[in-house]
């Protein structure tokens, strides 16, 4: 029995034998290599960026290619655009002056002159209404027009207050008896037209000179029977005049006379 035993190999399941490479070994490997490195070299490139660029290039390239068709504009359509584009690019001040506005409308146009004559028409009234005395004293044949214009406003034309032109000429004041005077004196009108007559003040001074009596002789007191001293005229009258008891008619040295307008 003992003749028959036979040498024992070794185990190989579940257990890995060690591997001893040798010079055949590596030349294999390195051949393998070589032969897939040669493979993926005949393959094509398809890198993805690659790929979209030069999709885009075809793109382009076709797109300058063949030119986009566009349909010719109708002569309507093209003038409408052409309008506005004009009015587009003009100033906004240019673009209203060109615009129709409405105060280039005839009816407006005649409604303004109208109104303007109107308004013209009450300016010129009221000035009238205003200066109606001298305008009557300058031009009487204005007057009965001036008449029918108070009768609308309800004025009245008089004679022309201008008191510069009214000139005391002369004067007298003497006493006739005991508390008696008398007053004498001249109005001058130096102007071109009737005006008005006015009221004389008389003031009786001391030596002094000094007021110690005032009186106010309005035009019918002095005897004037026209309301208008006449233009380049004279108008001479007297007043008799009494100064009562009691009043310092002693102290009385002198007197002044003055023309004014109440």
């Amino acid at each position: 029995m003992h003749g028959n035993w036979a040498q024992a190999r070794p185990a190989t399941r579940g257990v890995d034998a060690p591997q001893h490479k040798g010079p055949d070994n590596d030349a294999l490997l390195a051949a393998a290599v070589t032969a897939q490195t040669t493979d993926w070299q005949d393959s094509p490139v398809t890198d993805p960026q690659t790929a979209i660029l030069d999709d885009e290039d075809m793109s382009s390239d076709s797109a300058n290619t063949l030119p986009p068709f566009e349909a010719e504009p109708a002569p309507a359509a093209a003038a409408d655009r052409g309008s506005f584009a004009a009015h587009a690019h003009t100033p906004s001040f240019l673009r209203n002056d060109a615009s129709t506005s409405i105060w280039r409308r005839p009816a407006v146009r005649i409604g303004l002159l109208i109104a303007f004559v109107v308004l013209l028409a009450v300016l010129a009234a009221q000035m009238l209404i205003r200066e109606r005395d001298r305008v009557a004293a300058m031009q009487p044949s204005l007057r009965p027009a001036l008449e029918a214009l108070c009768v609308v406003s309800g004025c009245s034309i008089s004679a022309l207050r201008q008191i510069e032109s009214v000139v005391i000429d002369s004067s007298s004041f003497s006493r006739v008896r005991g508390d008696d005077y008398r007053l004498g004196f001249s109005l001058r009108n130096t102007a071109a037209i009737d005006i008005a007559m006015p009221a004389i003040e008389l003031a009786l001074t001391d030596p002094r000179d000094q007021a110690v009596i005032r009186r106010v002789i309005l035009p019918a007191e002095f005897g004037a029977r026209s309301a208008a001293l006449a233009s380049a005229s004279v108008w001479t009258g007297s007043l008799a005049l009494n100064v009562q008891p009691g009043a310092s008619s002693d102290r009385i040295a002198g007197y002044r006379l003055l023309a004014f307008y109440p």
